[in-house]
């Protein structure tokens, strides 16, 4: 089923993007949500690459906007010119109204990526601190010299771990949504190379990027949160991230239990590591 998109989603440095929906349009960051109704804008400025939202204001009052910077200017002037046109129509707007008032705005919470990130970074702030409580252990055991191999190694293992953590859960990531998500086919809007739509089960349309080209392409999302969505690989590729993945952290683990065993023979039999220096 091809998507036709009659107005396209704005997006902005720094993670932000205007888009309309319904009848209102949707201010985005990385972290709040703003939903402006069509009733609350006076009228949509595209000028170069920043696009802004005027909202209307009694008069003599100060009037607010919401500005979205760092767009592309085809799709800027072409948003600005649909919404405008449908302000007129907008139900119970009133041009003297202070605008703000039917703002809504939401904290957004963390994305999918910056929960994966954020759990990788505490995986591997962990590792560092076994590093550190190894390194104080030996220099207690009077060992100090054996922190030659665990600053120096311990920095390698935790980078490996991180590496094996991000490609597993990027493999599961994938492998849940392919046989458990819904796989469908996003159409790509002709004024943005490289951005496909596609309709959830909501009839909410949502963008995904790729340059893969084509068309239209194959995504898998998750039906409990339809902004969940990855672009199916080959299998040959999957399993190449998963054994990548499973290769570096078997490497970090069993090399973090040779650290430990360092650490426990600096106490046992601190000679060895004396005589091996």
């Amino acid at each position: 089923m091809s998507i036709i998109p009659s107005t396209p989603v704005v997006q902005g440095s720094r993670k932000t993007s205007l888009r309309l929906d319904g009848d209102a349009v949707l201010l985005s960051t990385p972290h709040e949500e703003a939903r402006i109704p069509l009733a609350a804008i006076e009228r949509i400025r595209a000028e170069g690459r920043s696009v802004t939202v005027e909202l209307t204001a009694p008069a003599g009052g100060t009037r607010y906007v919401h500005r979205v910077a760092g767009a592309s200017e085809a799709a800027g002037a072409l948003f600005a010119d649909t919404v405008n046109a449908a302000l007129p129509g907008a139900a119970g707007r009133d041009t003297t109204a202070d605008g703000t008032a039917l703002v809504e705005t939401r904290a957004l919470p963390l994305s999918r990526r910056a929960r994966k990130l954020r759990r990788v970074m505490w995986l591997s702030v962990g590792a560092l601190g076994l590093i550190v409580a190894m390194c104080v252990l030996v220099a207690v055991a009077g060992q100090p010299v054996a922190m030659i191999a665990l600053i120096p190694g311990g920095l390698v293992l935790t980078a490996a771990l991180a590496i094996g953590a991000n490609a597993l859960a990027n493999w599961y990531r994938e492998w849940r949504l392919i046989r458990h998500g819904v796989t469908a086919f996003a159409a790509e809007v002709p004024e943005r190379p490289g951005m496909y739509l596609y309709t959830d089960p909501a009839g909410r349309i949502r963008h995904v990027f790729t340059w893969a080209g084509g068309i239209a392409v194959k995504i898998s999302y998750d039906l409990a949160d339809p902004a969940d969505v990855v672009l199916p690989r080959a299998a040959l590729f999957r399993r190449g991230e998963l054994a990548l993945g499973l290769f570096f952290a078997l490497v970090a683990l069993f090399g973090f239990f040779g650290l430990t065993a360092l650490t426990v023979a600096a106490f046992v039999d601190p000679e060895a590591i004396s005589g091996t220096a």
